[in-house]
């Protein structure tokens, strides 16, 4: 029918060029209208600059500087929530065998990465909370070779233990956000590229931003009073209330981190030649906030009563596997 039509396959070629020149031409126009031309270029050629130099990425310089010592460190924390965990679960396993069931082995068999993740954020918290409390110059050091390591290998862990098997797509984009966005202050001279010059302050920010797992723990213990308590009891409505200030209390320090400690900032990383660095803390310090606020609003929804009054677990929701989300109080998903 195309031939005889007179419309041969050449003809029809040309016509599809004409098409996809003319669509790329059109589609390129469009583009140029958002980002100039010019703004590429110069990113473009930014990138190949930053790229170029030797010394310029800190996550390869904290890596190339350090001898070891983080990664060794992070090595070691690793296996100790492995064992800690396999610990928990081989505890819970005999106690079922001996059909010698209590309370605390029935609710860490549903949660065996509970005494891992609050031992992390107890350790954390009090430990960036004690170096800014103190005075010594020599404090901060502390954070880099042992704080850092054991937070970024409790992450790890918890990736492979908790979020993978339950597909919990936030945890694990949180979990991966603070390990990319800390580990170039693990060392001096990946923290003094970080801070665009300036690895005190960018310390200071990662001790700063730690303070917040204080909530962690108090999320945890939230959770063990949900699990055990038989009746309403007016300690369970004090903590939940601590529960939320601290949750609101993230909220306004990644909010004043973010606005009033990095963004000032910009000029000085930019003169630096630090903009992808910049990007990522700004980056990371956004969404850690909104994933904040995002779980503040999901555990007020329910209103005051829902804070104050106890409501205990069904036995069906009980024995369910732990759900960060629903812990928190977003609905269950229905199967």
């Amino acid at each position: 029918q195309i031939v005889n039509s007179g419309y041969g396959k050449s003809d029809k070629r040309r016509s599809l060029e004409n098409y996809r020149d003319n669509f790329g031409e059109k589609r390129g126009t469009q583009m140029s209208a958002i980002i100039p031309p010019s703004m590429i270029s110069s990113l473009y050629g930014y990138y190949n600059e930053w790229s170029a130099f030797e010394h310029n990425n800190p996550w390869r310089e904290s890596y190339r500087e350090g001898n070891g010592i983080f990664e060794r460190r992070f090595v070691f924390f690793i296996a100790f929530f492995m064992l800690l965990t396999r610990a928990v679960r081989q505890w819970c396993d005999r106690q079922t065998q001996a059909n010698t069931i209590t309370t605390t082995s029935k609710i860490l068999s549903i949660r065996p990465t509970m005494i891992g993740g609050t031992l992390h954020a107890l350790i954390t918290s009090m430990l960036s909370i004690g170096i800014l409390a103190s005075r010594d110059a020599g404090a901060p050091a502390l954070w880099q070779t042992i704080g850092l390591p054991l937070s970024l290998a409790y992450f790890t862990t918890d990736i492979y233990h908790y979020c993978l098997p339950r597909r919990d797509k936030i945890i694990t984009f949180h979990h991966l956000l603070m390990c990319v966005c800390h580990y170039p202050v693990g060392h001096s001279s990946g923290a003094l590229l970080a801070g665009a010059g300036d690895a005190e302050w960018v310390v200071w920010l990662s001790l700063v931003g730690y303070t917040s797992e204080v909530s962690t723990v108090l999320m945890n213990y939230r959770w063990y009073l949900l699990q055990t308590l038989k009746a309403d009891w007016i300690g369970f409505g004090v903590v939940n209330c601590l529960v939320v200030l601290s949750w609101a209390a993230r909220v306004g320090l990644f909010g004043y981190l973010l606005f009033v400690e990095i963004l000032p900032r910009s000029s000085e990383y930019v003169a630096a030649k630090q903009v992808l660095t910049f990007v990522c803390m700004v980056g990371g310090h956004f969404a850690i906030g909104v994933l904040s606020l995002y779980w503040l609003h999901v555990m007020c929804r329910g209103g005051l009563k829902s804070l104050f009054v106890f409501q205990k677990v069904s036995e069906k929701d009980q024995g369910a596997a732990f759900e960060f989300g629903n812990d928190i109080g977003r609905p269950k998903k229905q199967l």
